[in-house]
């Protein structure tokens, strides 16, 4: 069983995917045509793939994967930025990103025995997205996708076992 302190992180973890989850679907759906939807749609891609992992390891572990009011109205206030801020909100957000990449790896050493799958793919994701910002605020939009390929390629047909070995099974399972 995971520890109270391991369990109080990924707790915030799990507000933190579903906060972006939010995000980036309203700013792709907001964004479409844009030179800036390339980056959103891969982001939202990726988090639509972080959702079913997420979802498996909170219920797991029994926590409630729904998002609260809070993060809901946060998630809906960031997405509201207008386009002329979009460089800065996502400056702001790659700086975050990165440090909070930091206190993700320090959850990932004290997460449950057996469950190193999913904490290895939940600080790679989060590496992936700090990718991703770099390459659209450096203007390479069109790189984006091809980018973010090989990871969908490694885990979009495999969800992980979390808390039950190292073996990734088939999604259907």
């Amino acid at each position: 069983m995971p520890s109270k302190a391991f369990l109080k992180g990924f707790r915030h973890e799990l507000a933190n995917r579903s906060f972006a989850l939010i995000t980036v679907r309203r700013m792709a759906g907001r964004l479409e045509g844009d030179a800036w939807f390339a980056f959103w749609k891969t982001y939202w891609d990726l988090e639509v793939l972080n959702a079913r992992r997420y979802e498996a390891a909170a219920l797991i572990w029994g926590l409630d994967p729904a998002p609260g009011i809070a993060t809901r109205l946060k998630a809906r206030l960031v997405s509201s930025v207008p386009r002329f801020l979009m460089r800065s909100l996502v400056a702001y957000v790659h700086r975050e990103t990165i440090a909070y990449a930091g206190w993700l790896r320090d959850l990932r050493k004290v997460g449950p025995t057996g469950a190193s799958t999913f904490l290895d793919y939940m600080v790679e994701q989060e590496d992936l997205q700090i990718e991703l910002m770099r390459l659209a605020l450096e203007g390479r939009h069109g790189e984006i996708a091809a980018r973010a390929e090989d990871f969908f390629l490694r885990y979009g047909r495999a969800v992980p076992r979390v808390g039950f070995g190292e073996r990734a099974v088939a999604s259907g399972n």
